[in-house]
């Protein structure tokens, strides 16, 4: 047993562990650009394992090409996308939703937005609809219609249906544009087989759904305190009394 131990932690052989240890955690990134970090890193031990303790030349020839091929994709991808341009819609979708996710990944949300112009009245979606498009308002602004009463206003930065995307219930409310609206929708089926495959992605979108909830509330709160402030005051039952008994004397004198 212990001749055991000191072969696999005798100084040559922990290279030879760390390239197999590199390799896992490679496999083990969700995110891509990781992957064929920690796999280059893996191939270099391999190198240096096979070729100066082991002088094994087939298996350094083959950690090579391992390498080589790694560095050309994470090239490809690091150069991708660097040189697409993002429009501003797809900027602000961006910073709303993916600030911190790498390129790679945002760019495999963006190949799935259908953008477009709607004009008012257009209806974005209907309440009591069934697995609603998710929808992302780039530029202007739509009502927010419950049993046909307005309830909310929403506008640049929001979302429309991500309660119906995450849950898979019916829309709760009509969404119609107010003005001219530039927004981009997401096929819920689509979407969802890219998140499967994509946890990171999947979290980004979770975050920005959740972040973007928050300040709906908070409008909404802003809006109903407005609407309050500015209502005239109730009568309560303690002032009618009051006003009642400021009126009894005056009738009193008026009759005398």
């Amino acid at each position: 047993m212990d001749e055991f131990w000191s072969h696999i932690t005798h100084p040559q052989v922990i290279v030879g562990h760390l390239s197999y240890l590199l390799a896992v955690v490679a496999v083990s990134m969700s995110s891509m650009r990781w992957l064929r970090v920690f796999a280059i890193a893996s191939g270099v031990a391999g190198i240096l394992y096979y070729g100066l303790i082991l002088s094994d030349r087939v298996s350094v020839a083959w950690e090579i090409i391992f390498t080589l091929v790694n560095v050309a994709q994470l090239s490809i991808l690091l150069l991708a996308g660097r040189f697409r341009r993002h429009s501003a819609d797809e900027q602000l979708l961006i910073e709303t939703v993916l600030p911190n996710l790498e390129r790679s990944q945002r760019h495999r949300l963006l190949k799935l937005a259908d953008w477009q112009v709607r004009e008012p009245g257009d209806v974005l979606m209907e309440q009591d609809q069934e697995r609603p498009n998710l929808t992302f308002i780039a530029s202007g602004a739509a009502s927010i219609e419950c049993d046909q009463a307005l309830v909310g206003v929403c506008g640049p930065g929001d979302f429309l249906g991500e309660m119906s995307f995450l849950t898979g219930r019916p829309a709760s409310a009509t969404v119609r544009v107010a003005n001219e609206t530039r927004c981009c929708t997401f096929d819920v089926v689509a979407l969802k087989a890219l998140l499967d495959r994509n946890p990171g992605l999947r979290q980004a979108l979770e975050e920005g759904f959740n972040r973007n909830l928050v300040g709906k509330l908070e409008r909404m709160n802003a809006a109903n305190s407005a609407r309050r402030s500015d209502a005239p005051p109730q009568p309560t039952a303690e002032n009618a009394a009051m006003e009642e008994a400021g009126r009894a004397p005056a009738e009193s004198l008026n009759g005398g």
